[in-house]
């Protein structure tokens, strides 16, 4: 079984922990989403330290997340990007995104 990811908001951050592969992403996509779309300032934040292990899949959930915020004219700042997601983002060709996020 797999273990799930959790989403907090606390004023322009969006904190994730856990783990994100591909059954824990479902668990706080939507709710990223939401927050972007509805109540996220326009400068906000995605903390990322609490992140126990990424799959491949939470760069997907990253990627799909920066779409969703630049199609609302908002800019998401990516913080704390934990190494292995770093690692997966380098093999990807996906480290300057993320990190100029």
């Amino acid at each position: 079984m797999t273990a799930l990811a959790t989403a907090t908001i606390e004023g322009d951050t969006l904190a994730l922990a856990g783990v994100l592969d591909f059954d824990s992403v479902l668990d706080v996509a939507e709710q990223g989403q939401h927050w972007l779309q509805e109540s996220a300032p326009a400068q906000c934040n995605l903390d990322l330290s609490a992140i126990s292990y990424s799959s491949s899949a939470g760069i997907a959930l990253l990627l799909g997340w920066l779409r969703v915020a630049k199609k609302q004219q908002k800019t998401l700042h990516i913080l704390r990007i934990p190494d292995d997601m770093v690692a997966l983002a380098r093999v990807g060709g996906l480290e300057d995104l993320l990190s100029g996020a």
